[in-house]
């Protein structure tokens, strides 16, 4: 119970300064949204930060100014940002750095109070870790929602292009036709190379953000396309082809993986069920656990060894085409 109250009290503190910062800022918040209904008004979620990402105020790392001077010109900085516009996240890098703080302190605070200070350290650098696996996930769901998408785009471009549109004009009708991933990111290109940055440059920008295969071979057709000369119709309408071909290998290969990857699943899962019914059934057997030294380090390794299994028998299941 008492381990409740001082969570409770802790959740509490945060919210309480989160609270304290949007009331002083109010006013400062309120002009902004103002100027973005004024300039993005007719746009919304990723198509709106997809936009507003291209003006220098949005590389703010922080709207906390004492943040913000912390992590302006880092190299971490510059890094974690692109990680953020990969995986689609509205988010600035001070944001993300406060989610990775409190999940660190969270953890930590509750795994020292559940038994010792060494544990809770391991489970602080767990929790700070959680935000950065949940960008990686949501940048693995939106890299295959994209790769989705992208042959219907890759359609849709050479059906633009029959009809008379210029590339960047059968860009921007494919931005505002589908929906994010892809629209928004096309949208980006369309919004880029009008203020005047490069058509090569544009492309680069957009194969950074969104890193795959699929998206670099596109890449790559256009900016030879557009060195050499060729059918662009035609090169574009093999790719779309080729691209739907590897999805449906793809989809044979994640069949013949599903039992490794579902083994990875059920043997990191089974010491912890294990251990869970026994601490229930038989307190007094795996009370050692908790309260000798020796017991202590030995959680703290089977945490780590679980984890550890879990990676390399996923990677055992991944086959990249």
């Amino acid at each position: 119970m008492m381990l409740l109250v001082l969570a409770g009290v802790f959740l509490g503190t945060i919210l309480l300064v989160v609270g304290v910062f949007v009331g002083l800022n109010r006013r400062r918040l309120e002009e902004s949204d103002v100027l973005r209904e004024r300039l993005f008004g007719d746009m919304k979620g990723e198509a709106q930060a997809a936009s507003i990402a291209i003006f220098k105020d949005a590389q703010r790392a922080s709207s906390l100014s004492f943040l913000n001077k912390l992590l302006e010109g880092r190299n971490f900085t510059s890094v974690m940002q692109a990680e953020l516009d990969r995986a689609g996240s509205t988010q600035t890098v001070g944001t993300f750095v406060l989610t990775v703080a409190v999940s660190a302190a969270l953890a930590g605070f509750l795994g020292s109070r559940l038994l010792t200070p060494l544990f809770g350290a391991v489970l602080a650098a767990l929790g700070a870790l959680i935000p950065f696996l949940l960008i990686k996930r949501k940048q693995a769901a939106r890299y295959k929602k994209f790769e989705e998408q992208l042959p219907e785009g890759i359609d849709m471009l050479v059906n633009a292009m029959k009809a008379g549109y210029s590339l960047q004009a059968a860009m921007k009708f494919i931005g505002d036709e589908l929906p994010a991933p892809l629209g928004p990111e096309f949208s980006r290109f369309y919004d880029e190379q009008r203020l005047g940055v490069d058509v090569r440059a544009a492309l680069l920008h957009l194969q950074e953000r969104v890193d795959t295969l699929d998206l670099k071979m596109f890449v790559t057709a256009l900016l030879i396309q557009r060195e050499t000369g060729g059918n662009l119709a035609e090169i574009m309408t093999n790719l779309s082809s080729l691209m739907r071909e590897r999805a449906a290998i793809r989809g044979q290969i994640d069949v013949l993986t599903a039992e490794p990857r579902m083994s990875a699943i059920v043997l990191t899962a089974l010491p912890v069920v294990i251990f869970a019914i026994i601490n229930v059934l038989n307190p007094e057997y795996v009370l050692p656990l908790y309260t000798t030294p020796a017991g202590r380090m030995l959680l703290v390794y089977a945490v780590i060894s679980s984890v550890i299994g879990y990676i390399v028998l996923k990677r055992i299941g991944t086959i990249e085409v």
